[in-house]
């Protein structure tokens, strides 16, 4: 009866082994890929001019301009802000991709240097 137990231990024994070999045989080491395309700098984008009939305004708080001119120099400088609020987006989302990306490589290469060692156990 003694020998039973001891065939059954070293089978089981035997048996985690060889399932802990698969598993590293089996271990795949996934490249990470980036694809991403860096948004437009800010200063592709036309700031707008102050028109000129603002240009005392800031000395003595009077203008000559017309309202339509007014309503188009905001209108530029509202479309202008959005547009640097969508990079501002677009260059956090790139950010965080490229930051996922530098943690799938650091994955990658452990991984990697971990098959290298254990190839030969």
């Amino acid at each position: 009866m003694a020998k039973c137990r001891i065939g059954a231990l070293t089978l089981l024994v035997v048996c985690v082994f060889m399932f802990s070999m698969i598993e590293e045989s089996l271990a795949y080491c996934s490249e990470p890929s980036f694809s991403q395309i860096v948004p437009d700098v800010p200063g592709s984008y036309s700031k707008p001019d102050v028109p000129y009939c603002l240009s005392m305004y800031s000395y003595n708080g009077t203008h000559t301009c017309d309202d339509w001119e007014i309503d188009s120099y905001l209108s530029g400088v509202n479309e202008y802000v959005r547009k640097l609020q969508n990079y501002a987006k677009e260059a956090s989302s790139f950010a965080d991709t490229a930051i996922r990306f530098a943690n799938d490589a650091i994955e990658y290469a452990n991984c990697e240097v971990k098959a290298a060692k254990t190839q030969h156990e």
